[in-house]
């Protein structure tokens, strides 16, 4: 196996953990429960279902963020291939790998979130760090760019011409 040049681990940031989802979810019970009440009090007992209904959609949304928050994406850069895989959060699994000396690290300026992270060789492109900053996707650029660099002049360097 050729020595590795290159390696990210790619993650999502989440600012909220589990404990916080948690208190997040109590702290809209003890909310929406003794409004709910009031409301049905009142007479108007049809807004406590839907507002029921309102607090289940919002803790199934920040469920589902958080788990979201496990997807990884893995760039390895060997001498023989720039390999990505990618897991997203229910554990399923793909993988791409690109000829080093004919790929592209292209920054595609048109998306309305930032810049796009473009890997592209042999009439195949895959985008990568969708998830990241523009700033970060930049970096990751600018960083797969040298080392791209350096591969490539180093194998000029030693060819026999």
């Amino acid at each position: 196996m050729a020595p590795l040049l290159f390696s990210a681990e790619l993650r999502p940031h989440r600012s909220a953990t589990r404990r916080a989802i948690k208190i997040v979810t109590l702290f809209l019970l003890g909310v929406f429960i003794p409004t709910g009440i009031a409301f049905s009090l009142a007479g108007a007992w049809p807004v406590f279902g839907f507002m029921g209904l309102e607090l289940v959609a919002l803790i199934l949304l920040l469920r589902w963020h958080h788990r979201s928050g496990y997807s990884v994406e893995i760039i390895r850069l060997t001498a023989d291939a720039l390999k990505v895989e990618r897991r997203d959060p229910w554990g399923r699994r793909q993988s791409w790998s690109f000829p080093p000396h004919w790929l592209q690290v292209n920054i595609d300026d048109g998306a309305e979130a930032g810049p796009n992270l473009e890997l592209r060789s042999h009439g195949k492109a895959l985008v990568i760090g969708a998830f990241l900053a523009p700033e970060e996707r930049l970096s990751l650029a600018e960083a797969l760019r040298e080392t791209l660099g350096e591969l490539t002049s180093a194998d000029v360097s030693h060819s026999p011409c």
